[in-house]
């Protein structure tokens, strides 16, 4: 379906990364299993380290050595999470690729004037680096990690401290993720959500609350454009 760039109804659109944007499950995979490695552990198969995307590295490399039957206190868990950090900066796109149809729309939405920013549990350095490697950044100006605020995902303030970073309201806003903690930030601080089907959830993404739900990415601009229209903000 064609859609006029001028019924897109919101000014800034909020995205999240992996499983929204790009398909990175293997690269940070790889790393997972690097640091697995090192500690003796054997690695976690493809479906498995998907099921742990999400959350940030700290959480997957904890519940990635949980899985091998090993749990790590906080020295421990923290040394982990920095080998993992260092493993992933090697070989942070070998296999990850933006979806299809993502590039060419936010090229559109870029053209029209539309804001965008990316707030993921992934850490910001982290984010940036994948981003510009993708020559995603720009048309992407901003993005917000699981360490840029003393929040994250699904708490609001992740989503609200990125808006007001921006300097961008929050009433012409919209989300758009994969996962529940992307439908619950959202929500929880009044932006309207769509959600993608092809990402990391284990949820089915019809079953997440978001407003509506794309199945490619080409869609995004016609679910959009389908949502309330923002009520215009108190000059």
């Amino acid at each position: 379906m064609t859609v006029d760039i001028a019924d897109f109804p919101f000014r800034t659109v909020i995205f999240d990364l992996d499983g929204t944007l790009i398909d990175s499950a293997g690269d940070v995979g790889a790393a997972v299993n690097r640091v697995l490695a090192d500690h003796g552990l054997a690695p976690i198969d493809a479906e498995a380290q998907r099921s742990l995307m999400g959350e940030g590295g700290r959480v997957r490399t904890r519940k990635a050595f949980a899985l091998r039957g090993k749990d790590l206190d906080e020295a421990e868990l923290s040394a982990c999470v920095r080998d993992f950090v260092r493993y992933y900066a090697e070989h942070p796109i070998d296999s990850t690729v933006p979806y299809p149809g993502v590039i060419g729309t936010l090229r559109r939405l870029a053209d029209a004037g539309v804001r965008m920013a990316v707030c993921t549990n992934k850490y910001e350095g982290s984010a940036r680096d994948v981003l510009a490697r993708l020559g995603l950044m720009p048309p992407i100006e901003d993005a917000a990690g699981a360490d840029s605020f003393d929040v994250r995902k699904p708490h609001p303030g992740h989503i609200l401290n990125l808006l007001a970073r921006m300097g961008a309201a929050p009433g012409e806003a919209l989300m758009v993720g994969d996962s529940i903690h992307d439908v619950k930030a959202a929500k929880a601080a009044g932006l309207p959500v769509i959600a993608v089907s092809w990402g990391y959830t284990l949820t089915p993404a019809r079953e997440l609350g978001a407003d509506a739900v794309i199945d490619r990415f080409d869609d995004l601009l016609a679910a959009a454009a389908q949502l309330p229209r923002p009520q215009p903000q108190p000059g």
